[in-house]
């Protein structure tokens, strides 16, 4: 395949791989690619040393906001038999390389730092330079494409609807829908069968899309972020909701929305989703100010599928779970997220 047909997440591997590729003697066989589960592909690395395999993790940008969430994302998501998770990004800073070093994960980028770490083999390679411009994200992974993969990670099925229903709840042109379906069969994410499409990796699917709701479709959406005023708590919030006349309206996630799907957790932070004509009628009825460190975050709709339809307290709307797990990118908040993941995403991944 020419360099040029390579979608950005290949570019990487293919460019990352280099500074492996250069070790003496070291030979590097790829073994299969999206047979499931939340990795790229894994390979075999030979040399004097012996044989180890990896898979690939592939972040096409690691910032600070998301190196957390990788981190725990690397270190619960099961492996395949007998290998080793790989990060493979366009380029680790030197302060994100420790960080990553320090909690024992293994990287690589296209600058050419490296650490390998599975005695007899260590090798740690760093100080290199910034890698030229990075490519920009895949289609799939910018904002048109995040709302369509909600679409097929809150319902499956979704992958059979039609082109104009699926531009429709996603919020997106429909001319965009054939183009985004054509980048997730080139990712091995979708195939067709007897007219009908099928979505694989779906867990790889849903760890990608995590992260580019964080880093790309969330700052699109956020109206504001606010503060409580003093005298009031995050668990106050919903009875306070309960009473105004336009509480149908406003959507509870983050993790006040985690709180009432998941028993005994107790919520620091609230994220609420709201058309924008509404933004500062609820700051006025829930005496919130702009805060641009506060704890409640101000966030609009997008689509039509961004409610839940299942249980709902009463008097209250929850967002869907999708969106609230999405939140959840913090070690204190490791265990309701898995909650929330087997309880409510998992039904609707194994569908």
């Amino acid at each position: 395949m020419s360099r040029q047909k390579l979608l950005n997440d290949e570019q990487i591997i293919y460019d990352s791989m280099k500074a492996i590729r250069n070790l003496p003697q070291s030979k590097i066989e790829f073994m299969l690619k999206k047979v499931g589960g939340p990795f790229a592909g894994t390979f075999r690395l030979s040399g004097p040393w012996g044989e180890y395999y990896y898979y690939l993790k592939v972040v096409p940008k690691l910032t600070p906001t998301l190196t957390e969430l990788v981190i725990h994302q690397i270190k619960t998501s099961p492996a395949p038999q007998d290998a080793n998770p790989l990060l493979v990004s366009h380029y680790i800073s030197p302060k994100l390389a420790a960080q990553l070093k320090q909690q024992g994960i293994e990287y690589v980028d296209c600058a050419g730092n490296l650490f390998l770490n599975q005695l007899p083999l260590y090798i740690e390679i760093g100080g290199q330079k910034h890698a030229p411009k990075p490519p920009g994200a895949d289609r799939l992974f910018r904002t048109a494409g995040l709302k369509l993969v909600y679409l097929f990670l809150r319902n499956r099925q979704a992958v059979n609807a039609t082109y104009r229903m699926l531009a429709d709840d996603a919020g997106i042109a429909l001319g965009a829908i054939g183009s985004l379906f054509g980048e997730l069969e080139k990712r091995g994410n979708v195939s067709s069968e007897k007219g009908e499409r099928q979505l694989h990796a779906i867990e790889e699917l849903l760890q990608r899309w995590q992260l580019g709701y964080l880093e790309t479709l969330r700052p699109k959406l956020t109206l504001q972020r606010c503060q409580l005023a003093p005298g009031y708590s995050i668990a106050q919030l919903t009875e306070r909701l309960k009473q105004l006349p336009n509480s149908k309206q406003i959507l509870i996630g983050g993790e006040l929305g985690a709180s009432l799907l998941v028993s005994g957790f107790q919520p620091q932070s609230a994220v609420f989703y709201l058309p924008q004509e509404h933004q500062l009628k609820l700051m006025l009825q829930l005496n919130l100010t702009p805060d641009p460190q506060g704890s409640i975050t101000l966030l609009q709709p997008f689509g039509r599928q961004c409610s839940w339809t299942g249980w709902q307290p009463e008097g209250l709307t929850l967002a869907d779970p999708l969106l609230t797990f999405a939140e959840l990118s913090g070690s204190e908040t490791d265990q309701v997220a898995q909650k929330l993941y087997s309880q409510y995403l998992v039904p609707r991944l194994d569908r």
